[in-house]
């Protein structure tokens, strides 16, 4: 379901320097707004779409190019694909001024992709596409890049990322200029409850 926030993004976080979100050193932008509500989501903070931080997308995209020593640009969320015009002009824009390599999350399966009429611009754009919806029956902590094992990594035609997922759990901590602490990536229950602890 397609929302309209003009030519601004409606982002949930935004972390410019990350090592889990693909292959190397990735500007991850996760959006804010998602209809799917995955039962058991890490992100379920993430699923209104009620604006959190409207930012415009020449911002965005600035932010992007000035960012020195990244690989790659990551969006997940949050859908994307809920703020799809907005996505395809940025990873257009990012691919037509870059060598960053795309790599973009969607809980979307191919032949609703299809539907929203977003499957040919994400092959040509992207480097990876991670399809699928989180299934909590389905969690595997030891998939690198998904969080259960019925999600797929695709590598579109022209992808100029070969690094395939490995057997591997991996998590990111951050501690802002503020002192909080932020858990990325699909931690385990046990992790959670001691770093909580």
């Amino acid at each position: 379901m397609a929302r309209d926030y003009g030519e601004y993004f409606n982002i949930a976080y935004i972390e410019p320097e990350s090592h889990i979100y693909g292959p190397g050193k990735r500007f991850v932008i996760w959006v804010q707004g998602c209809s799917l509500a995955c039962k058991g989501c890490w992100n379920q903070q993430m699923w209104s779409e009620k604006p959190k931080k409207l930012l415009h997308r020449e911002v965005l995209l600035e932010a992007i190019l000035a960012t020195e020593g990244i690989q790659g640009v990551t969006l997940l969320g949050g859908e994307p694909l809920e703020q799809q015009i907005n996505l395809v002009w940025l990873l257009g824009n990012i691919r037509e001024k870059s060598d960053l390599t795309i790599f973009v999350f969607t809980g979307y399966e191919v032949d609703e992709i299809e539907r929203l009429g977003a499957y040919d611009d994400l092959q040509k754009l992207c480097d990876m596409i991670a399809i699928g919806r989180y299934r909590q029956s389905y969690r595997n902590v030891d998939q690198q890049w998904i969080g259960s094992s019925n999600q797929t990594v695709m590598y579109p035609n022209g992808s100029r990322e070969k690094e395939q997922s490995q057997k591997m759990n991996q998590v990111e901590i951050i501690i802002d200029d503020n002192a909080s602490l932020s858990i990325t990536g699909f931690p385990d229950d046990d992790l959670v409850k001691t770093l909580m602890d």
